[in-house]
């Protein structure tokens, strides 16, 4: 005898997304890890809406909103010994730096302007579904990010959880 395991249908009772013109035939694809993929499960059996709904409603909101252009300051903590930071500061003269910040600036912009984003993380997939027109809005707003789309919407779904549970407490 074979068991199956039970489907678990998350938006069973749930307010559904609205019909679109067209069938959503397209899709795209997050990366997730397992505990990942369960929180996000999690969520969406809890307010009875299915992962693909979930997905593209996050990242349709997210095209939907203007680009900001303000600039973020970050202002991390790190700690040095006294002698790494001397050599912090040997290095930003070396290198015709103005400050410790300037030179970690530029190390961390390095970083930031390479184009693969690589990760040694066991992930899974997780697919969602769009509708043509859902599909090129995401497309253009994914490409103008200059960002791997399945990494992005993994980042934006994990950061809305979040938010929520931040707002519950």
């Amino acid at each position: 005898m074979i068991l199956k395991k039970r489907i678990v249908r998350p938006n069973l009772g749930g307010a559904l997304r609205p019909r679109a013109d067209q069938p959503r035939r397209n899709f795209l694809y997050i990366e997730v890890t397992e505990h990942e993929r369960k929180i996000i499960q999690d969520y969406c059996v809890r307010n009875h809406v299915s992962i693909s709904q979930f997905l593209a409603e996050l990242l349709l909101d997210d095209a939907s909103k203007p680009k900001p252009t303000e600039k973020v300051i970050l202002r991390p903590e790190l700690e040095f010994t006294a002698a790494e930071q001397e050599k912090l500061e040997l290095l930003a003269m070396l290198h015709n730096k103005s400050s410790v910040h300037e030179l970690i600036r530029d190390l961390i912009q390095r970083s930031l302007e390479t184009q693969h984003l690589h990760t040694d993380r066991e992930t899974t997939m997780i697919r969602f579904y769009l509708s043509q027109e859902e599909h090129q809005t995401i497309a253009t707003h994914i490409a103008a990010k200059r960002l791997p789309a399945g990494k992005y919407v993994a980042m934006l779904a994990l950061k809305a959880l979040t938010k929520d549970r931040s707002k519950k407490t």
